[in-house]
């Protein structure tokens, strides 16, 4: 995700990192090419040129912009749905934290609730395991190899091989979630009334999982894609031959500025469609996993916990 101050106007204009300009300028570059030829065959030999005059590229670029216009929204509204699971997903964890806290028993706990207290074995074994979650589902998402970070956290080495032998990893890490739970309850450190809340947090995120995993794995139709691209290239290469009767020598700026919008239009859907991966404009999953471990580790209070620094962005970028 970019992030960048919005309060200079020229600095928008002429921006470069973050846009569009990297996937868009080789087309850009054949479709003005590609005028500049037609342009010249146009001016220097007239009894070849082929003029379709621009009242059939006005009906189709309004056309043209409404379809562009219904891809990109639904293109967003995938971008939207991610963040807001991922915003559902910070709060499911600081609650689900809090009851951990709260909810499982702790024989040593001081009766003041002011006082100083440290968490139980079973609380800070749930904590790293939704850690180790959180983790884990930024990497299923992003299709990258979760090992080290899951090594790194559950410190048990033979553990995360057998989390990482499945071909779901945080599903299996919220079955290991749900038999801790069931073994605080077990053990009488649980109150019965209590497993069903508990439990709602576990199931939310689960919820939560399946959702992106619904984005991530059902892309836009592929053949509305290919009609967008095909309908852009076509108009934009035909074009020159609407303009140079009347823009004559300027037909290759005026194709290149009208190019410029649909091809960029059109790769902004391409960016967005997909907000789980690592261009420019996707979601920052590793700051907002690395955020909702700050806040565990922050909730728990146990100084023994090593809490890492929040996620910076890095040349405005924030992953």
């Amino acid at each position: 995700m970019i992030i960048t101050e919005k309060d200079s106007w020229i600095r928008m204009i002429f921006a470069i990192h973050g846009t569009t300009m990297n996937r868009t300028w080789p087309r850009l570059f054949v479709v003005v090419g590609f005028s500049v030829f037609t342009t010249t065959i146009a001016m220097m030999f007239p009894e070849h040129k082929l003029t379709l005059g621009m009242a059939p590229f006005t009906v189709v670029g309004l056309a043209l912009a409404i379809f562009l216009g219904f891809r990109n929204n639904a293109a967003y509204d995938r971008y939207w749905e991610g963040r807001k699971l991922w915003g559902r997903m910070v709060n499911v964890c600081r609650s689900f934290t809090m009851q951990i806290n709260t909810l499982i028993g702790d024989e040593n706990a001081p009766s003041d609730p002011d006082g100083p207290w440290k968490p139980a074995p079973d609380q800070r074994r749930l904590e790293s395991l939704i850690i180790a979650y959180i983790h884990a589902f930024r990497h299923r998402l992003r299709e990258t190899d979760p090992s080290d970070e899951l090594r790194k956290r559950l410190q048990n080495d033979a553990e995360a091989d057998a989390y990482l032998a499945q071909d779901n990893v945080p599903a299996a890490i919220a079955d290991r979630i749900a038999r801790c739970i069931n073994h605080a309850w077990r053990s009488g450190r649980l109150n019965v009334f209590h497993v069903p809340l508990i439990h709602q947090n576990l199931t939310e995120m689960l919820a939560i999982q399946g959702g992106c995993e619904r984005i991530k794995s059902t892309p836009i139709p592929f053949t509305y894609s290919v009609l967008t691209h095909r309908t852009v290239l076509l108009y934009c290469l035909a074009l020159p031959c609407g303009l140079h009767d009347t823009a004559q020598w300027f037909t290759p700026l005026v194709v290149a500025l009208t190019a410029y919008a649909f091809l960029g239009l059109d790769a902004v859907g391409d960016e967005i469609e997909q907000p789980f991966s690592t261009d420019d404009n996707d979601l920052p999953l590793l700051q907002l996993t690395t955020m909702i471990e700050i806040n565990i580790r922050q909730l728990s209070a146990d100084p023994q916990e090593e809490i890492p620094a929040p996620i910076q962005p890095v040349d405005h970028l924030l992953i």
